[in-house]
């Protein structure tokens, strides 16, 4: 989890401490959309569907091709989904065929070849490994032991025999970026091939033995999408073209025109050829509709939110059709598109692995993995936006934004390295490709106060870049050769302290700025392995790191020389990431995969729940991050992310507070209108001041201040200051002090 790490009154070892400003308990202003002291949200959800394949003997039992997250499987028509990626090694799937007569045979084509599932989609085995990706997928309707690949830059492959072995068949193909196949109904060894542009459409009468561009020029000029022959004739087929609309034959393919009359997108996707209906997807602008005229083109978009769309599947003697789109999953419309409904059911889940906000503005960024790419929330988690030109399909190990520039944020993707965006996340660009030797990137931190300093760490040692990710050199120094880094933590100075957690090895420390390495794992644990998944330095005492690990919580006071175990209330289970609020560094979190977020008001002496994890519905944690100005926890799991505000840090300049126990009671809290209402009941008289605080322990309002006789006493407020405004929506305090003490609460309140 990326971090901005120690603001500038940390001291560095050796350096006296600085003297700490007594802070109230704060209640900073509470995000509005954030829950107040309960989780909520489970947004971004998203997936991007390259294919759906159904099932022909079961109306009910479908697959969805998820970019970058293997094949999802539905036995209620798309109410509920289930994955399992066992033996799918690249989860990066662009298309799908079921065999006719036994469904329960599945090939899916991935970036790097063919896989085919033998249970119906639970576990998988590897057929025909490529360099490219698998396009098309083609299986002959009466042999179908015969088998067709078509791959994006190394032609077409055919199998007869399942799939156990393979040869090319490029033999007069002009382009070998072949985007999609389909085999004639009638005469199965009639093949049309989409390719790129220059090529278009191709064909064979021979099984693909030879191959030619179809003679008519319409149908070879631009790049082929997508190719379907009509089921009731088997002289017509369509070809959805990637720039210029949709292509129909009627003769079998030796005469082309176009059908775009009412089109107001061109850019085809994908299309589905069904009884007397067409639909056609376009790039941006959603799914169009015509009959088997083919004389008007409609738009048919009414519940779709995601307008680019990657896949349709209509189902014969009905008016279903089903549309994979670019983020937003699948659709279904029973009505030939008049109306459209999105099937979530466990479909759309989003895996977060990494979170960061900007302080300035409280935005909150998400990298998600498995190819679901970047997202930002303006709200506090209420609504996210995905970041479209994104090219990584790699999965996201670390954000960050940049500690000065406001419009600059920073993303690791594991596998293609570090990408920067100078738009807040709008538009992104990989600046480097040659420094960074190594993309198998994960952790990212800034060092404060500085544009464009960073530290990644990567699969071969941790990089510095000084101009914002341009240009790297390696820190590896005496680092063992093979480190893979999972986690980065920085103490700023000169030189710079760095500290780097392996998968394997352990936390090691450098004190020049990586030139050489020294191996910290005295009190760490050793089995089941030097696992550090994330590390924490203290934002006030240099000296003292937290490391995260698969057997719990470990802190250092002497920079890493030795640990201890820092675990009481925490449950067993391996700690993914921790996090510290550096406005308030007495709130220290952690989250533990399958138990939940935690905190600490002790320096990891003991930890709690936080809020009990009401609300948190997904427990498989993977990142943290920290709003301290609004109090605000975000977390991401396997379900998006959630967030949750109001949490404890100190109260020091408050005074004690009694509790519950105390003769005081304030209701409603929350408040969101009118007024709140206060009870006292004192003991003996005396003299009572009872005052409203705001974040920094000032004055917002005073309900009473005079001697008051033994007895019940009730005020209320208005919810507004001295001046008679308003206050904002956040957090206060009551502190009402008596005769017998001073007592506190926490007032939560909310927008209008």
């Amino acid at each position: 989890m990326p971090r901005i790490l120690l603001p500038h009154r940390l001291r560095r070892p050796g350096s006296s401490a600085p003297a700490l400003l007594a802070l109230a308990l704060l209640v900073l202003p509470v995000a509005s959309r954030a829950g107040n002291q309960v989780w909520t949200g489970t947004a971004p959800r998203a997936k991007s569907i390259e294919a759906i394949a159904r099932d022909p003997l079961n109306p009910n039992r479908m697959w969805a091709a998820a970019f970058g997250s293997g094949v999802l499987r539905t036995v209620d028509g798309g109410a509920t989904w289930t994955s399992s990626r066992t033996g799918l090694l690249n989860t990066f799937v662009r298309c799908l065929a079921v065999q006719p007569h036994h469904p329960d045979s599945l090939y899916c084509g991935t970036n790097d070849g063919v896989f085919l599932s033998a249970d119906g989609g639970t576990t998988w085995h590897g057929l025909l490994a490529t360099t490219v990706s698998v396009r098309g997928i083609a299986i002959h309707p009466i042999r179908t032991g015969t088998i067709y690949a078509g791959t994006y830059g190394t032609g077409i492959y055919k199998s007869l025999n399942g799939g156990s072995t393979w040869s090319q068949i490029n033999l007069g193909l002009v382009s070998t970026s072949v985007r999609d196949i389909a085999l004639n109904p009638v005469r199965p060894d009639t093949l049309l091939a989409a390719t790129s542009t220059g090529g278009g459409v191709h064909r064979s009468f021979n099984g693909g033995l030879t191959w030619a561009p179809v003679p008519d020029t319409a149908a070879t000029n631009g790049a082929a999408e997508q190719v379907q022959w009509d089921p009731l004739d088997s002289q017509r087929a369509y070809v959805a073209e990637l720039d210029r609309g949709m292509l129909k034959t009627s003769d079998g393919g030796n005469t082309w025109f176009h059908i775009n009359r009412s089109l107001t997108s061109f850019r085809g996707r994908a299309l589905a050829v069904v009884d007397t209906v067409r639909y056609f997807g376009t790039d941006g602008q959603g799914v169009f509709f015509t009959t088997i005229s083919d004389t008007l083109w409609h738009p048919v978009n009414t519940g779709i939110t995601s307008l680019v769309v990657d896949a349709l599947s209509a189902k014969p003697g009905t008016s279903v059709c089903w549309a994979g789109t670019d983020g937003g999953g699948v659709f279904a419309t029973s009505n030939r598109g008049a109306t459209w409904s999105q099937l979530d059911g466990g479909l759309l889940n989003t895996f977060c692995f990494s979170l960061a906000v900007r302080p300035s503005t409280h935005r909150v960024y998400a990298g998600m993995g498995f190819g679901d790419r970047f997202w930002a929330s303006s709200d506090q988690g209420t609504t996210w936006t995905r970041a479209t030109t994104l090219v990584s399909h790699d999965s996201e190990h670390g954000v960050l934004a940049d500690p000065l520039d406001g419009n600059r944020v920073y993303l690791s993707a594991y596998g293609s390295g570090v990408y920067r965006s100078d738009d807040d996340g709008a538009t992104w660009a990989r600046l480097d490709s040659l420094t960074l030797t190594n993309k198998f990137v994960r952790d990212l931190v800034a060092w404060p106060g500085q544009s464009g300093h960073l530290f990644v760490g990567t699969g071969a040692g941790p990089f510095e870049s000084t101009d914002g990710a341009v240009t790297w050199v390696s820190r590896q120094g005496n680092l063992p050769a093979a480190i893979s880094v999972r986690s980065l933590a920085l103490v700023p100075g000169a030189p710079p302290i760095l500290f780097i957690g392996s998968d394997t090895t352990g936390v090691w420390r450098s004190n020049d700025g990586g030139t050489t390495w020294a191996r910290k794992i005295a009190g760490l644990p050793v089995i089941p392995a030097l696992f550090i998944h994330a590390l924490q330095v203290d934002a006030t005492v240099a000296t003292t790191v937290y490391a995260a690990t698969d057997s719990g919580v470990y802190k250092s006071v002497n920079s890493g020389d030795t640990w201890s175990r820092a675990r009481t209330g925490l449950p067993v289970g391996d700690v993914v990431a921790i996090a510290q609020d550096v406005s308030h560094p007495t709130a220290l979190f952690c989250a533990v995969n399958g138990a939940g977020v935690f905190q600490s008001l002790n320096g990891g002496g003991s930890w709690s729940a936080v809020f009990s994890q009401n609300g948190l519905r997904n427990l498989r944690l993977r990142s943290l991050a920290v709003d301290g100005a609004l109090l605000t926890l975000y977390a991401g799991s396997d379900n998006g992310v959630a967030s949750a505000s109001g949490y404890a840090i100190s109260t020091t300049a408050v005074g004690p507070d009694f509790g519950s126990a105390a003769p005081l009671r304030t209701w409603p809290n929350p408040v969101r209108a009118g007024a709140l209402s206060v009870e006292l009941a004192l003991a003996r008289s005396g003299r009572v001041r009872a005052t409203v605080l705001d974040v920094a322990g000032a004055t917002v309002r005073t309900l009473a201040d005079g001697v008051e006789s033994a007895g019940p006493h009730a005020w209320s407020w208005d919810l507004r200051d001295a001046a008679g405004h308003r206050v904002a929506q956040g957090l206060y305090f009551l502190r009402v002090a008596g005769p017998a003490g001073v007592s506190t609460r926490r007032i939560a309140v909310l927008d209008r």
